[in-house]
């Protein structure tokens, strides 16, 4: 048996426990608890656990998903955040090996997957989470144990300089899209903790790197948004904009796929009709918006978590791009 296979069964356990405690964490934070005091307790009995009902995963499959005293179902999050910690922990071994990167990947990561369930469960961002996750940023990048930047500045590596410039460019960025959405809009399309979080993130991977992961997590937040958005145009029987998001993207399809064999002409008539369908479907949107009744009505479409957005594509560049 290889030194390897035993290191990262280690983690993979290792990871477990981690979730455990992040599951912890979490559902402290949003009832503001000690996460210390009081012992673990079934959250529907108040009933405090044995230490056999705390066994990650193993003792959600032996309860049977039940709590052992009033039978109440066991919310799914546990074993789910288990698993996804000890999965992500043995993948940033097997990516980052022997390193003294390592330690710091799962400081990210827990700090990635608190936030990201505290946004998406009750749309709430905690200053102290992004603030170690900040601080781990700094720290990592002031040694350069990630290696993302080279060189020096003054007398600090360019690492460092790149890590606190990213902090106050991801929060910038984030402060620039809110304070346009109070102008525009007159609305708040997005979390003012997501200031925090952009700005840790920023501090983690440096000046050089927030802005493709931000750019990303806006797409991904787009991929999210346009469903819901469309799915509620049906609802409300607005055909005629739906139909100008229907044209819009099967032309778009239809260029990408065969716009290199088309003809100059064809090319700019595809080109000019995709450019005034998507004209006329932003039109549409932001008078949607402006039309809804009441904030919490506008909030439908845009206020969704943007935070889970931002750790997730932090997470596809650490993995994909380092």
């Amino acid at each position: 048996m290889s030194l390897n296979f035993l290191v990262g069964f280690f983690i993979f356990i290792t990871g477990l426990c981690i979730g455990s405690f992040l599951n912890v964490v979490i559902l402290r934070a949003l009832s503001e608890e000690s996460i210390v005091f009081p012992p673990s307790k079934c959250p529907k009995c108040q009933t405090p656990l044995k230490w056999w009902h705390n066994i990650p995963v193993l003792s959600y499959i032996f309860l049977r998903g039940k709590c052992a005293f009033c039978k109440q179902r066991i919310s799914i999050q546990y074993p789910l955040i288990e698993l996804l910690t000890a999965i992500l922990f043995l993948t940033s071994f097997l990516k980052f090996g022997y390193s003294l990167f390592l330690p710091f990947v799962f400081i990210f990561l827990s700090l990635f997957i608190v936030i990201a369930v505290t946004d998406i469960k009750e749309c709430v961002t905690f200053d102290w989470h992004c603030y170690i996750l900040a601080m781990a940023g700094i720290v990592c990048n002031f040694f350069n144990f990630g290696n993302l930047y080279q060189g020096y500045t003054w007398i600090f590596q360019t690492s460092f300089i790149a890590s606190l410039i990213g902090l106050l460019v991801g929060a910038l960025i984030i402060a620039l899209y809110l304070g346009l959405g109070h102008l525009l809009l007159k609305m708040e399309t997005i979390g003012i903790g997501d200031i925090l979080i952009s700005g840790a993130v920023g501090a983690c991977f440096g000046v050089k790197y927030i802005i493709p992961i931000l750019v990303f997590a806006f797409v991904l937040q787009v991929i999210i948004i346009i469903p819901i958005y469309f799915y509620n145009l049906i609802k409300k029987k607005d055909y005629y904009t739906f139909t100008v998001f229907l044209t819009f993207t099967v032309l778009a399809i239809i260029y990408g796929i065969f716009g290199n064999n088309f003809t100059d002409i064809i090319r700019i008539l595809f080109t000019i009709a995709i450019s005034v369908c998507g004209i006329a479907l932003c039109i549409m949107i932001i008078k949607s918006i402006k039309n809804k009744k009441d904030n919490e009505q506008k909030a439908d479409m845009l206020k969704l978590p943007f935070g889970p957005a931002i750790v997730s594509s932090a997470l596809l560049f650490m993995f994909l791009y380092i």
